[in-house]
């Protein structure tokens, strides 16, 4: 007989899935970190590179606005010990021109790269500096 007023508790079992989300998060940041080192490495490697040859290296280009006669894009390019993103409009009766140039040092482009969440950016440099 179960008096009124007492509580009964009930055994919780634990969750996996807050285990399998906790572990799969640590499993993400473990990817970052190695993507990050990797992207390092291969910026420093291009940098020498760069310097060697004066030529400049295009990271990545992506468009960021279109319409049937006028683009703007963001372009990032290696020169020297630096990356310069430029985002750059041409096209239609928009005079050709730069909107906004960056330069980042290449550990601060990284962390940039990370703190923004761009993903998709940071591979697409992995990629063109194979």
């Amino acid at each position: 007989m179960v008096k009124h007023g007492t509580r009964v508790q009930r055994k919780r079992t634990p969750s996996l899935i807050p285990h399998f989300k906790e572990k799969q998060s640590s499993n993400n940041i473990i990817i970052e970190d190695w993507l990050v080192e990797r992207l390092t490495e291969k910026l420093r490697e291009a940098s020498i590179t760069v310097q060697q040859r004066h030529n400049p290296h295009l990271l990545y280009r992506v468009t960021i606005e279109e319409n049937e006669v006028a683009i703007q894009e963001e372009v990032g390019v290696i020169s020297g010990k630096h990356i310069v993103i430029m985002i750059y409009s041409y096209g239609g009766f928009i005079a050709s021109g730069f909107q906004k140039i960056e330069v980042y040092t290449l550990d601060r482009f990284t962390k940039w790269i990370i703190q923004k969440g761009k993903k998709n950016l940071l591979l697409q440099c992995l990629e063109s500096l194979e």
